[in-house]
């Protein structure tokens, strides 16, 4: 009965404590989940519960319950899942010549901000597949009163009572990751009078660094001279320590470095097979360096080939699983996306210099599909981050 207790109070307080953190964001509807009215097609941002868009041209709504322009993960501009929830916005920030109106979100805060105080700012970002450029200029405004442009447009603002309202990244960062949400943050101290936040670009062309970008190919389509982000999980929370609002807290924990090794004695009459299935080189977390400690295994797969000259090797790469999983987070990174061949290279890389012919070496890439080990532990992962050998016939 006591442990049925203990478990029931753990899981109160953990409740309890997310709660709080909901709590305590002043952002009504800060992932877009709720909805009043039916969604249909683009600029439809104000089918999300308490957001609208200050100008003429409203901004877009993307749901996982929707199908064609509008859906999730895949929609007109691109392919992304949602940082939290079903639904995330969109807005266009930026145009070449300024050949398209951008486009804003607006949203009233659950109370206004208290003068004299630090608040925490963030919101989640990610650019857009066809999108051509990439921006730094994206910020969240504060106001007294609503924005308000009759007509389709872009809110410029010029004098610097206006810029000090905005909060976005003090380094210029161009946000140009695609598949991937970046966190925008900063503090900012309020006057008291803060009663909404709107979210965009409040620059001029001329003062909004850009970055030109090339079309990646895993999504079809053609590139739009602009720059259009999905926008997601906004959060404006009173900081007791400035230095505590990080955009680097959400990030991506480092894995466990951690080579797998296994002293094998092979019978010295054993097959080659079997001697170079005992031989298997184990690589650490997304990596394809040969660690030192294999260098007697690939010292004896070279005695292996030059006492059989006859002998053709294929070294297969492969990866483990949360490997392969990092890719949807970071889909460009080569690195990922190749590195069981890159470990099988590296191997093959090693005979040739220690004088094996090229011509009797080949390479596979099996990633994550020939796993030898489906534990879920750190070295159970270890054990199928691999190149091993195959004698071809």
């Amino acid at each position: 009965m006591k442990n049925h207790i203990v478990t029931f109070i753990i899981i109160l307080a953990s409740t309890l404590n997310i709660q709080s953190q909901e709590d305590n964001n002043l952002v009504l509807n800060p992932s877009f989940e709720s909805v009043d009215g039916k969604l249909k097609k683009l600029t439809q941002i104000n089918v999300a519960n308490d957001w609208d868009s200050p100008t003429a041209l409203k901004a877009d709504l993307f749901s996982t319950s929707i199908s064609g322009d509008i859906a999730v993960p895949r929609n007109i501009y691109g392919k992304e899942f949602p940082k939290d929830g079903e639904n995330y916005a969109g807005i266009l920030v930026y145009s070449y010549n300024n050949k398209k109106p951008r486009t804003y979100i607006q949203s009233q805060l659950v109370k206004p901000l208290a003068s004299g105080l630090d608040y925490c700012i963030k919101i989640h970002v990610s650019l857009a597949d066809l999108s051509k450029y990439a921006i730094d200029k994206i910020g969240i405004h504060f106001s007294d009163e609503q924005l308000s442009l009759d007509k389709k447009g872009d809110i410029i603002f010029n004098n610097k009572a206006d810029f000090s309202s905005i909060v976005n990244n003090e380094k210029s960062k161009i946000y140009k990751s695609r598949y991937k949400w970046e966190t925008i943050c900063g503090t900012y101290q309020a006057d008291g009078k803060e009663k909404y936040i709107t979210i965009g670009n409040f620059y001029n062309n001329k003062d909004t660094k850009y970055e030109k970008l090339t079309k990646i190919d895993t999504f079809p389509g053609t590139q739009l001279p602009e720059a259009y982000y999905y926008i997601d999980v906004i959060e404006v929370t009173l900081s007791e320590n400035p230095e505590s609002c990080s955009c680097d807290e959400n990030q991506k924990k480092k894995r466990e470095s951690l080579v797998y090794n296994l002293d094998v004695l092979t019978d010295e009459n054993a097959s080659s097979e079997t001697k170079l299935k005992n031989n298997t080189i184990y690589f650490d977390v997304e990596s394809f360096n040969l660690d030192p400690v294999f260098d007697d295994n690939l010292s004896q797969v070279v005695q292996i080939l030059v006492a059989d000259s006859t002998l053709k090797l294929q070294m297969n790469g492969h990866t483990d699983n949360l490997e392969k999983e990092a890719i949807k987070d970071d889909p460009e990174n080569k690195k990922l996306i190749y590195l069981g061949s890159y470990r099988s290279k590296s191997v093959k890389d090693y005979l040739i210099k220690n004088g094996i012919s090229a011509n009797r070496l080949s390479t596979e890439d099996l990633g994550a599909t020939q796993p030898v080990s489906r534990g879920t532990s750190s070295f159970s992962f270890a054990k199928n981050r691999r190149v091993e050998f195959v004698v071809l016939k």
